[in-house]
């Protein structure tokens, strides 16, 4: 037990230690963005070009409201997941206007798909900007922040910077393993087409260690790595992604040393896409599937189907706020025999950039192993980890 607790302390220092040296700031003002302007249009009729979200903060102008009845416009975007605040500006502030008021201006990618990384927010407004130039040129914006396909909670292959204990249940090979996650996704450009329509591109990379707790060294036994782009759209409560990657598998050379395990040359080029739907601010199912371009073994069955859901509620206790989610996949490789993924906790929030949080989460798993070197191999394990979404 204590190297086990010593292996958990190590790994969780080495996340916290990678994490940082990313320091991008993940935030959700994408999605409450989009989906405002969703509301807006569908519920109201009203389309809004000064609508912002900085920091959970969403302003608009009042004057865009027309015949619209300001309280109900306010109570259906206050139920926004991810708005904390909503600010209707009577009138354009003068130059010499307190910090925290902007003027109208025509809505952007920069202005509604993104959140400052630079402080928190000024209580009841956002915080100043300029407004966007020209008004009828789709806003565009370098690295921005957040995502506009918000990272899968349940998915055991989903970029993150993580580490988990996992008890194996019933299985002739592991009792306790350690996994550890390297990686992320990082949008490079994002955009808007219309009003409403967001789009963004960028990369993903990540690395997925194993560790067998029970040998004399904690053995590396299995090193999994992917790389490469994703494009995503957000309209309103839609949104969805497509991605284009390279993995390659290796065993751990303490595993080939100690348990003569055999190799097996298992990598590919591959891509695959989803689409999600949040019909109400706590609910998103998403489902799609993918097609590998190139794999080795050549005999290897080349589709792959995806499914799920996820649960948030509308409540935090003490800033933890309760999740749940569940991802199945089937491959034809495996005769379409579903891997099914549960996981379950709470996360911490960031008070000031939403977005960012630790997540605490129980976990199951049962199905064909996602630890490509023993892809052959059925599983089922129990695990708690912790996340880290920055």
């Amino acid at each position: 037990m204590n190297r086990l607790a010593i292996a958990l302390v190590a790994s969780l220092f080495l996340t916290l230690g990678s994490s940082a040296l990313a320091g991008a700031t993940a935030t959700d003002d994408a999605y409450s963005a989009g989906y405002a302007a969703a509301v807006l249009e569908r519920e109201f009729g009203v389309t809004a070009p000064s609508l912002r979200v900085r920091d959970g903060v969403l302003t608009l102008a009042a004057s865009e409201l027309g015949g619209a009845d300001g309280a109900k416009v306010e109570a259906a975007l206050s139920r926004i997941r991810g708005v904390r605040r909503v600010v209707v500006l009577t009138a354009p502030p003068t130059p010499g206007s307190p910090a925290g008021v902007t003027a109208p201006a025509r809505i952007s990618a920069s202005a509604s798909a993104s959140a400052s990384a630079n402080g928190p927010a000024t209580s009841g407004a956002s915080a100043p900007e300029s407004p966007i130039q020209p008004a009828d040129v789709p806003g565009f914006e370098i690295l921005p922040a957040g995502l506009l396909f918000r990272p899968l909670l349940a998915d055991p292959r989903w970029p993150s910077f993580a580490t988990t204990i996992r008890r194996y249940l019933d299985d002739s090979k592991w009792e306790t393993v350690a996994a550890v996650s390297l990686g992320d996704m990082l949008p490079i450009v994002r955009g808007r087409a219309g009003e409403s329509l967001l789009w963004e591109a960028g990369i993903h990379a990540a690395a997925w260690g194993l560790f067998d707790m029970d040998s004399d060294s904690a053995n590396l036994v299995n090193l999994d790595f992917i790389v490469g782009g994703f494009g995503s759209l957000r309209y309103g409560p839609w949104s969805g992604i497509a991605r284009i990657f390279h993995r390659s598998t290796h065993l751990g050379d303490e595993e080939v040393i100690h348990n003569k395990t055999n190799r097996l040359n298992f990598s590919y080029e591959g891509m695959d896409a989803r689409v999600a739907y949040e019909p109400w601010n706590w609910l998103r199912v998403y489902g799609g599937g993918g097609y590998l371009l190139r794999v080795e073994p050549k005999n290897y069955a080349p589709w792959s189907i995806t499914g799920g859901a996820e649960l948030r509620s509308q409540r935090t206790f003490a800033r933890l706020r309760p999740v749940l989610g569940v991802d199945v996949q089937s491959r034809e490789e495996h005769d379409w025999e579903p891997q099914i993924s549960v996981r379950a906790g709470v996360e911490l929030e960031s008070p000031v950039v939403l977005g960012r949080n630790i997540q605490l989460l129980f976990e199951y798993f049962t199905g064909n192993s996602m630890d490509g070197q023993f892809y052959t191999r059925s599983v089922e394990y129990l695990g708690l980890g912790v996340y880290f979404k920055f």
